[in-house]
């Protein structure tokens, strides 16, 4: 917000022949009466929503005038998080004059930049021939999230322009603002949404960063002159008139709220004591009040004061104020002030893990009693740490073996030994054979029948079996090297009988695909089919037919959950070695030589579900490398290959994509598509149960359902969760789904068979951390190590990186209990059942492994062992660094996201909509895993910006994806 001359505040008390600058004690008390009113409109009034914390800093232009910079952090239930709500608040356009003719004129008065570039190359932003601030923008249809978390936004080229210092100018020129304050205030007050830590941690420093400034320096050539810094200082400063009468005035400079208290943090007897110069050292060391510390006393009231051993030290500010004078800790009154401890870096030793374990230790009463872990005395603070679970050692691996082996079969070790291999890289290979080979091999060497070589051969194998399965080979590993047997997959025996039960349109689809191979002739297909037509019972039995007639048959999917359904089955990603990141040119990762290629060219068929979730760069990869390795320029390298999947689910994930560029990501837009043969399946198994439900499902889906005035279909009542408050309908949405908790949280089937979906993240950790503590037993928390890459400057602090919980990694603080359910977040072993988004029961845990059950798909029932790893932030969430968590791959699963429901069906699951679905598929990937109205809830929290409540919410359709299908008679799609 910058002060404008111009206000008729300023000009009404001018004397004739008088301008603002010769008046600076006006323009400076009038700005900051329009600051207190601009403090009360944000933080009284809360025009943009509850305001959580903010902060201000003055400064003073190069001619004097002042401006004030404001960063607003609101409360969760206001965060402003998509393109609809950025709309609300913030405007980049021209309005129509012929509506708002005050506001455009103030937009074209206060808010139009340069102009500069083509138009002004002298222009003072002009830098190396380019403007600093970006402008002119590119036009944009709509608000989008760019790839720096800034918002693009929506900047029409409607054609409107106005005449700026001789120059027409149009909606690329407009400096974001928001209509109510410009109109109110009637000054240049740009208003910006940021989020993401790059964007707030540049708008801290930009705040901050002062005023411009240089300094010169004028010496003789061999003439040395005494360097005085803060003589320089006090000559070089200079201060114009109206920041003069600010500070003398005494009118705040800044502001933050709420204040920061930093918490000393000091080893035991190193507290700093401060003393006057001329006073005697031997009465300093008598005077009792010089030992006492923030950190001291903070001892003192956890043995004094029961409540205040429920906080952490830097949780401490918020319950009590400190009293410098008198040195203690005495009871808040008013709550309205944070903590942070003092930072360090590892280089401080001791005094570093000190800082780590007053982060995660919950009333300590001395420094001797943080060493005590366990009912253990350490006798560092490093290995108190350690002790806690809070620092990473270096022979973690050895430690998940040790735990392991005391309980576990050779069976499910040897499947360990294999994931630590693939996931944690240790250096010395052999030497953890050595040591843990009468571990993997026990039950071999307990058979008579079996010699030592043989012994060591099978146990060998069995590695081999589990490392191919997860992408790698033994020959990959400094492991005795052996020539194994070639393992087939095995065709379950009520597979082969599945071709007799096909319906007419499953059995139209089997008979070509099944025609083209016996010709050995090439076929791109497309099996469509909403959720429950047969499309897995279609695969299951082309898979068992080929492969019982001697064919090779490859089975794929997108997801690790769906390729568990197949025998044999294994992620796309993982079985064709696809870049994570396809490009229009990639290649998948695959030597023409390798043993993989070599099983290609041998394959019959490849089939590959959920196609449509995946980018059609990664299958457009996969057609380059097969025409390469089969010297073959047809599509696929003249492959039979079948994809499956719905498209009116949830399309490819790309980050802060328009509704244009997701389209265009799909695989309906690939080069392969127009020569691909789609079938459609028809017939859904679940209708003969509840035909309304599967009836209303599909409307959801085609986009077919009828909308209100506001653009949001109605939800049948049937489903719907009463509103009362967030609390309270939180609660019941809660005992509806999860009814008798306590009292059948040992039975699986009834944790399995239900589940709460939500959009984000952030609601499925706040409702998943309300269950856990409904949840009965014992809890164990396990905390993450977390690190940033090429940090040796120590910029971001632990506990910071602890606070992240990116998209697809674990949290910081992970609670158990057995017999919770957890969800798998990695494909550690997806050929085995565990694979990324299989739903688990936690059965036991130590300190290095969590054991677990599967209890979905073939291999339910399955116990397995999972590791601690390291896991890394994908590059779609732009972080500002490499970030890397060390981790048990999985998260509570009591709820969660609905893209992480796809491919699996809840027959009780409830659907928590406190705002509405955000890309396509999304309610109806959610609606379609229920089986039932009845076993089917929704909790949806009424929208304060439309006057539709409780029963109404958005559904997002991209009808444009449903036109590229080839229009073939009863296609079971409809558009309008």
């Amino acid at each position: 917000m910058t002060c404008n001359p111009d206000w008729k505040e300023i000009q009404n008390e001018l004397k004739p022949g008088q301008m603002a600058q010769d008046r600076p004690d006006l323009t400076t008390r009038i700005f900051r009466s329009k600051l207190q009113d601009l403090k009360d409109q944000l933080f009284k009034k809360y025009i943009f929503g509850g305001v959580a914390a903010h902060v201000y800093v003055i400064e003073f232009q190069k001619r004097g005038l002042p401006h004030a910079h404001f960063l607003i952090i609101l409360k969760t239930a206001f965060k402003i998080t998509v393109p609809v709500q950025f709309d609300r608040i913030v405007s980049a356009e021209l309005p129509d004059p012929s509506k708002y003719k005050r506001l455009h004129e103030l937009v074209v008065k206060h808010m139009m930049h340069g102009p500069c570039g083509n138009l002004n190359k002298n222009n003072a932003c002009m830098k190396k021939g380019l403007c600093k601030n970006k402008y002119p923008r590119s036009f944009s249809s709509q608000t989008i999230v760019g790839d720096d978390s800034y918002p693009i936004y929506r900047r029409r080229n409607d054609g409107q322009q106005v005449k700026v210092r001789n120059k027409y100018l149009d909606n690329r020129w407009v400096i974001p603002y928001n209509p109510y304050l410009l109109s109110r205030y009637n000054c240049h007050i740009n208003v910006e949404i940021c989020s993401g830590i790059k964007a707030v941690k540049y708008i801290y420093k930009y705040i901050y960063k002062g005023h411009d400034k240089i300094s010169v320096s004028i010496s003789q050539k061999n003439g040395e002159q005494p360097f005085d810094e803060i003589q320089q200082y006090q000559d070089g400063r200079w201060v114009s008139a109206p920041e003069a009468l600010w500070r003398i005035f005494e009118f705040d400079l800044n502001e933050m709220y709420p204040s920061v208290c930093n918490l000393q943090l000091h080893l035991e007897d190193q507290q700093s004591v401060y003393y006057k110069y001329n006073q005697n050292l031997v009465d300093i060391l008598k005077r009792n009040a010089g030992k006492k510390s923030m950190l001291t006393e903070f001892f003192h009231l956890n043995k004094s004061d029961s409540e205040a051993k429920k906080y952490l030290y830097r949780e401490i500010p918020e319950k009590y104020v400190w009293d410098k004078t008198k040195k203690i800790w005495k009871q808040r009154q008013r709550y309205d002030q944070i903590g942070r401890i003092n930072t360090t870096n590892p280089s401080d030793g001791e005094r570093y893990y000190l800082r780590i374990l007053l982060n995660h230790v919950y009333g300590p009463t001395s420094f001797s009693d943080l060493l005590q872990v366990h009912g253990n005395q350490c006798s560092t603070f490093k290995e108190a740490a350690e002790k806690h679970g809070l620092l990473e050692t270096d022979h973690y691996i050895s430690d998940c073996l040790d735990d392991a082996s005391n309980y576990q079969m050779p069976s499910a070790l040897r499947q360990l030994f294999s994931i630590l291999l693939i996931y944690c890289e240790p250096t010395n290979v052999l030497q953890l054979w050595n040591d843990y080979y009468i571990d993997l091999s026990h039950d071999y060497q307990t058979n008579k029948e079996i010699s030592s070589n043989e012994c060591i051969s099978k146990t060998l194998l069995d590695i081999n079996t589990y490392l191919e399965r997860m992408g790698r080979t033994i020959d990959d590993f400094d492991l005795p090297k052996e020539i194994f047997e070639e393992r087939h997959v095995i065709t379950p025996v009520e597979d082969i009988d599945m071709v007799l039960t096909l319906n007419i349109d499953q059995r139209n689809a089997y008979q070509e695909i099944i025609n083209r191979v016996d010709k050995k002739q090439s076929g791109m297909f497309f099996i469509d089919g909403p959720g429950g037509t047969g499309k897995t019972y279609l695969y299951r039995a082309l898979l068992a037919t080929l492969r019982n007639n001697g064919h090779l048959a490859i089975a794929t999917a997108t997801s690790g959950v769906a390729a568990s359904i197949l025998p044999g089955g294994r992620t796309a990603h993982s079985r064709f070695k696809i870049p994570i990141n396809s490009t229009e040119t990639s290649l998948c990762s695959i030597k023409k030589q390798s043993g993989l290629a070599q099983l290609l060219k041998k394959a019959s068929i490849l089939i590959w579900d959920e196609a449509p979730m995946v980018k059609r760069t990664a299958i457009e990869s996969l057609d380059r490398t097969l025409k390469d390795i089969m010297n073959n320029s047809i599509y696929f390298g003249g492959k039979v290959i079948v994809f499956g999947g719905d498209f009116r689910q949830v399309l490819p994930v790309v980050r802060r994509a328009s509704r244009l560029e997701t389209i265009n990501y799909s695989m309906v837009k690939s080069y392969l598509w127009s020569d691909m043969e789609v079938f459609s399946l028809r017939e859904n198994m679940r209708a003969r149960t509840d035909q309304l439900f599967c009836d209303f499902i599909l409307r959801i889906g085609n986009g077919d359902e009828e909308e209100n005035e506001d653009g949001l279909v109605h939800i049948p009542d049937e489903m719907i969760i009463d509103y009362f408050d967030d609390q309270t309908s939180e609660d019941l949405l809660i005992n509806v789904i999860f009814p008798s908790l306590q009292d059948k949280s040992t039975c699986s089937d009834y944790i399995m068979e239900r589940s709460i979906l939500a959009t984000k993240n952030e609601y499925v950790d706040r409702l998943n951390q309300k269950l856990i503590k409904i949840f009965p037993g014992d809890d164990v928390t396990y905390f993450s190590f977390d690190s940033v890459t090429d940090d040796s400057s120590n910029l971001y602090q632990v506990e910071f990186l602890n606070s992240l919980t990116p998209n697809g990694l674990p949290p910081h603080r992970l609670t158990l209990k057995k017999n919770c359910p957890i969800m798998l977040l990695r494909n550690l072993d997806p050929s085995n059942g565990s694979c990324n988004r299989t739903r688990m029961i936690c059965k036991s845990f130590k300190n290095n492994v969590v054991v677990a059950r599967i209890s979905m798909g073939q291999f339910s029932g399955k116990i397995v062992m999972i590791p601690r790893i390291p896991l890394c932030v994908s590059d779609d969430e732009a972080l500002p660094f490499k970030f890397q968590r060390k981790q048990f791959p999985i998260r509570l699963c009591f709820a969660m996201t609905i893209n992480k429901s796809q491919g699996q069906t809840i027959p009780n699951v409830g659907i928590y909509l406190p705002h509405n679905v955000f890309s396509h598929g999304q309610l109806y990937v959610a609606l379609s895993r229920g089986i039932s109205m009845s076993q089917t809830k929704v909790l949806i929290i009424p929208d304060k910006y439309t006057s539709t409540q409780g029963s109404y919410t958005k559904n997002i359709v991209y009808k444009e994806i449903f036109k590229s299908f080839k229009q073939s008679e009863g296609m079971n799609i409809h558009l309008n």
